[in-house]
């Protein structure tokens, strides 16, 4: 195991208060736990490759972080009525 995947295991035990507070937080505090939850993944799955050494699994990281963009605006503009 080298420190990029040592880096992502450290990282995702970071998602588990957040998804504590996703779970059990008002509206406003799971959008925002749902929006650092995705970056943090997005971030995972760029350290994932580069620490097992497989570059060709680069393209699922950079396309999600662009669709998260996205989604997390459509996530918010559909809870806007409860905001």
């Amino acid at each position: 195991m080298n420190s990029f995947v040592a880096a992502a295991i450290g990282m995702l035990l970071g998602v588990i208060p957040l998804g504590i507070v996703a779970w059990r937080g008002t509206v406003m505090e799971a959008v925002v736990a749902y929006e650092a939850i995705s970056s943090i993944i997005v971030m995972v799955l760029v350290l994932l490759p580069q620490g097992f050494g497989r570059s060709a699994e680069f393209e699922l990281p950079v396309l999600l972080a662009v669709l998260l963009l996205g989604s997390g605006l459509v996530f918010v503009r559909s809870l806007e009525r409860w905001l």
